[in-house]
């Protein structure tokens, strides 16, 4: 099996995470693998994961043709790690070295034996929904193309008044937002930023988006749940001429004369996951769903 292994570029990582990424490199190592690493993150590691790996590693600038891709570290490193592959149909394995772990969904402990299971086959592959922004006439607002796993979200730059967001779906008027911003999430993204503003949880392949006004003025503004086949347009008003786009937490700013237009992509992501793994015993676990916080306080 080809795999190509990603992870955080920093420099200062802890002791900790560096015992993690040799770890992980060394149950790899026990297997037939050919495995190749970008270049960056090859020479941001350690001296002897460096030494551990360089004879069984290929580097490379661009992706080369691999049967999987190993995310190691947290929900940030798995979002690069999916841009990076996502377009070519490579699935992701995401290995959570970091806290909440959503998407990075393999706890360090389990990766002996979910490796075991991979190597002989034993897994399965979800397709999870993507969706991707274009502004008038430019297909690629970013300078490049982008995708997004969780969501795009219009925010306010740079000053205290809140923006006016004017929202149809499929050419259909539906409202005008009067809010500090707007996230329109996938079912992915649906315990992320959307999460944290009221957003409903959604099941990873449900074919839906969340719209979810930020800090809304008019208090009757719910999230609103649509079919993923819609195309949704947005004319934004701010009193600073400007507004901020941020697509998985890329941005970008835009002149408020702008429309955009946020749909599903055309591809979805493979995301790899254990035949045992189950999105609701995720979200017991994540949410703390059904514990008494106090006893564990107490």
């Amino acid at each position: 099996m080809k795999l190509a292994l990603f992870g955080s570029t920093f420099t200062d990582r802890t002791a900790k995470a560096e015992e993690q990424i040799y770890a992980v490199c060394r149950a790899i190592k026990q297997y037939p693998c050919e495995l190749f690493l970008p270049s960056v993150f090859y020479h941001s590691l350690p001296q002897r994961i460096r030494d551990m790996i360089r004879p069984l590693c290929e580097l490379f600038e661009k992706l080369p043709c691999v049967d999987m891709a190993v995310s190691v570290g947290g929900d940030g490193t798995f979002l690069r790690t999916a841009g990076a592959v996502g377009a070519f149909g490579i699935p992701v394995l995401g290995i959570n070295t970091g806290r909440l772990g959503f998407l990075a969904a393999i706890n360090f402990g389990d990766v002996e034996e979910t490796l075991k299971e991979i190597m002989s086959g034993r897994y399965r592959i979800e397709n999870r929904t993507l969706l991707e922004m274009t502004a008038e006439d430019n297909p690629t607002p970013f300078g490049y193309s982008i995708q997004a796993l969780n969501e795009v979200a219009i925010l306010k730059q740079d000053t205290a008044s809140m923006l006016t967001i004017h929202a149809y779906i499929n050419d259909d008027y539906l409202t005008s937002y009067q809010a500090d911003g707007l996230v329109i999430a996938t079912p992915t993204g649906s315990t992320a930023y959307s999460l944290s503003i009221g957003g409903a949880i959604l099941s990873p392949t449900t074919p839906s988006l969340i719209l979810s006004a930020i800090a809304p003025h008019n208090l009757t503004s719910r999230s609103l749940v649509v079919d993923d086949n819609s195309k949704i347009r947005l004319k934004v008003e701010s009193r600073s001429r400007n507004f901020l786009v941020s697509l998985d937490g890329q941005s970008q700013v835009f002149h408020e004369d702008t429309a955009l237009e946020v749909r599903k992509a055309d591809y979805m992501l493979k995301v790899v996951k254990r035949i045992s793994h189950s999105f609701y015993a995720t979200l017991r676990d994540k949410l703390m769903w059904g514990k008494d916080v106090r006893k564990q306080n107490g």
